[in-house]
């Protein structure tokens, strides 16, 4: 609330007014120095791998002058898929459900719960859309087929599901990399095929991206196309980005493979897919790994046609074990419209699958976990293309969310 009239009024004011109108402005300004819980913008997740626990923080900007006192534990099980306002909205695998989380002062409530039971669903090889403000579409690959679970959030229930007629193949291949897009009235699902299983790490995949295109809400198909330039089109899409949307267009980042069981040599590459045309657009190939010295993993959208990679260094990786405990990474950004690579000033980092970015008109925001245990935000901004630290958190950050406007 804010004290600002208008225009002049002439009043004749008693003694007793004035001290009412004195103690009002002071409750006012009591308000304005210490806002509501309401006023929290931001939900951060963290780990703390001694102690393997996770805790939620509220904090009202990104940019605290100091280290932020840690929130309270939380404690769930499954995988994060959707978040809006306050709310998370996670898978169960274990107990077969869906369920809605109440993110406050106290940590996590849960708040509604939905039985997934005979519902396919495989966490490695799933991602997530949003239909609208209410609505998601998940897509998912289970026994050798794909298929979709529609949930209305509000009502918490499921609209619908089936199977989406992706084009089969050889029953000794698997569908692996899969990620999907929802532009307007078209659903883009991307793909590629490996020989066994993608968490073996063995068998190198195929040497082409494919994608098959849907109509919405119908979700049948209606083409199919593909690309040799790179291939294997993201990794694990709920728990990093792998795509994005930009100007109504789909940018998707293609590697060689599941770090290890990979195709040496071939460069991570980020395609453009022309969603008027239902195809890659041959002009387009923002290669930002040769494939011989360096492997680049997750695409994040942080606005404006520009976005964070996690690119590793070959020569550091020498066995699998090397991509998880090592640091071996270093944040890269991307100016999709200008296929320009920059980067980042940054420590490097070990190579973890996360959401730990944002943006808001003028800034993104970054957060890198260090060697001290502790994770720094570091604050880009996007007019003058400089670095600067923001808040300090212990633990791992595992997602950075907006949780009220």
């Amino acid at each position: 609330m804010n004290f600002n009239p208008s225009k002049k009024q002439h009043l004749k004011i008693s003694f007793p007014w004035l001290g009412l109108l004195f103690l009002g402005l002071l409750f006012l300004s009591a308000c304005q120095q210490h806002p509501k819980e309401s006023s929290y913008k931001y939900g951060l997740l963290s780990y703390d791998s001694l102690e393997n626990k996770v805790h939620l923080t509220r904090v009202n900007s990104l940019m605290e002058p100091q280290k932020s006192n840690r929130g309270p534990e939380i404690g769930y099980n499954g995988f994060i898929l959707a978040q809006k306002d306050s709310r998370y909205y996670m898978m169960d695998p274990e107990n077969q459900a869906f369920i809605c989380y109440q993110a406050d002062e106290t940590g996590f409530k849960k708040i509604n719960e939905l039985s997934m039971k005979g519902t396919p669903w495989e966490p490695y090889m799933s991602w997530v859309n949003w239909v609208n403000p209410h609505t998601i579409l998940i897509g998912t690959v289970n026994d050798h087929k794909f298929n979709y679970i529609e949930i209305d959030l509000d009502e918490m229930k499921i609209k619908r599901k089936g199977l989406l007629n992706v084009p089969e193949t050889a029953i000794e291949n698997n569908y692996v990399g899969v990620s999907g897009q929802l532009v307007k009235d078209k659903l883009f699902v991307s793909y590629t095929f490996q020989k066994g299983m993608m968490r073996e790490h063995i068998v190198p995949c195929e040497e082409t991206m494919y994608v098959a295109q849907f109509d919405y809400p119908e979700l049948k198909l209606q083409s199919t196309t593909q690309d040799r330039r790179t291939t294997w089109p993201g990794s694990y899409a709920i728990l990093a980005p792998n795509s994005l949307i930009y100007q109504d267009n789909i940018y998707v980042l293609g590697q060689p493979g599941g770090r290890t069981g990979n195709r040496k040599g071939t460069p991570s590459s980020i395609l453009k897919i022309d969603t008027e045309t239902n195809k890659f657009d041959p002009s387009y190939n923002f290669q930002i790994a040769d494939g011989l010295k360096e492997e680049a993993y997750m695409l994040q959208d942080i606005g404006g046609g520009m976005a964070i990679s996690s690119v590793v260094q070959l020569n550091k990786v020498h066995s699998f074990e090397n991509y998880m405990v090592n640091r071996v990474a270093n944040y890269v950004l991307l100016d999709l419209r200008h296929q320009k690579k920059t980067e980042l000033n940054l420590p490097d980092v070990q190579l973890d699958w996360i959401f730990n970015t944002t943006w808001d008109e003028d800034f993104a925001y970054i957060s890198v976990y260090q060697n001290d245990g502790n994770s720094q935000i570091w604050q880009y901004n996007r007019k003058d293309f400089t670095l600067k630290k923001g808040a300090l958190l212990k633990g791992a950050i595992l997602r950075i969310d907006r949780l009220k406007n």
